[in-house]
């Protein structure tokens, strides 16, 4: 009996000290977690990406406009997208006309906490009663050259994020054209007071507007998106308030040659962007059915060859994609805006050249 006795009081004694351990492991565990949630929530990197489609300078094709914020970082408020002087904006389109398409990534709160949504949908022209009050609330005024509504769908639930659009004046339009604003509820609080649907953070939106924007003809332009992050629960953290920016370097070409001499096709090209060669970038020469690959100098030129076995006539087609870049000397550029540049990056774009060669 004593031998039992003693040897169930272990077991109690063990189970005692389990359950001590793990709780002293969880209040650690959580802790740390919110060691690291404060340090996490004192952030915010935003970054912008811009692109054009096709990267020809003068046309109004889709431009491609992209604001990330990372996963770690506080949420995004509001955001103020400058496009830059020399642009033109061609706005005026009927209310209920889509001038282009949406996607975005998430964080959710609900129904899985941490769980990463993609939504997506179209950009809407409005009108400027249906989001009066939105927009008292976001830019503090209700008069606006134009007014877009973002259009999305996620979990069988339509969420409306509207954007205000104006022409660029006073100090505004010495660097810029025409701004984009657009506001984000919290995901602090319920969505019963305001909050985001499903405590929904924004990690990533991809705007894709189309025949809107018309870039210059050359030079280097620079985007600006300022963006003010939540101080949760719910107020705007005013002080935190920064600059991304997103050069365009017009314009984005590829050019192609093709010379053959006892058979040999030699094909060479140069990739540059506002007359500067860009270096270390795959090529994908396609000469009939086969595809070469060669990658750029650091003038930005490239050369394949293929040997035939008799003389015909042949289809080249050269293609790059550069994708975004970080400039060497990131955020070095003055600013006309009184807040800190936080990122930068170099646009990406995709350029193709085709040519018929003879092979002798």
């Amino acid at each position: 009996m004593g031998s039992r006795s003693h040897s169930e009081g272990v077991k109690r004694k063990g189970v005692l000290m389990t359950k001590r351990v793990r709780l002293l492991l969880l209040g650690l565990a959580a802790t740390a977690s919110l060691a690291f949630a404060g340090s996490a929530l004192a952030a915010f990197t935003p970054k912008l990406v811009v692109s054009h489609t096709p990267p020809t300078p003068d046309t109004s094709g889709t431009a491609q406009i992209r604001v990330t914020v990372p996963r770690d970082d506080d949420a995004l408020f509001r955001v103020v997208i400058y496009a830059p002087a020399g642009y033109r904006a061609t706005l005026g389109q009927a209310a209920g006309a889509t001038i282009g398409s949406v996607s975005a990534q998430v964080q959710v709160q609900e129904p899985i906490a941490g769980a990463v949504l993609p939504i997506t949908g179209n950009i809407v022209v409005t009108d400027a009663a249906s989001v009066a009050t939105q927009s008292l609330q976001c830019t503090q005024t209700a008069t606006h050259s134009a007014y877009w509504v973002l259009v999305l769908s996620a979990a069988g639930q339509e969420l409306r994020v509207p954007m205000f659009v104006d022409l660029a004046v006073g100090a505004e339009a010495t660097f810029s054209a025409v701004k984009l604003t657009a506001c984000l509820p919290s995901p602090h609080i319920p969505a019963s007071v305001g909050g985001a649907a499903f405590g929904a953070k924004l990690l990533e939106a991809d705007l894709r507007v189309q025949s809107v924007f018309t870039s210059p003809a050359t030079g280097t332009h620079t985007w600006r998106a300022v963006a003010t992050p939540w101080s949760p629960p719910a107020t705007p953290n005013v002080g935190g308030t920064v600059e991304a920016r997103a050069q365009i370097s017009l314009p984005g070409r590829l050019t192609l040659t093709a010379t053959s001499r006892k058979k040999v096709l030699t094909v060479r090209g140069s990739l540059t962007e506002a007359g500067d060669g860009i270096a270390g970038q795959r090529v994908n020469v396609r000469i009939g059915s086969k595809t070469l690959r060669a990658t750029t100098s650091s003038s930005g030129a490239f050369r394949v060859s293929l040997k035939f076995k008799k003389a015909t006539r042949v289809r080249v087609t050269a293609t790059a994609a550069v994708p975004e870049r970080t400039p060497a000397a990131q955020c070095s550029a003055a600013s006309p805006l009184p807040v800190r540049c936080a990122t930068e990056t170099l646009w990406s774009f995709t350029a193709t050249r085709t040519l018929v060669a003879r092979v002798r």
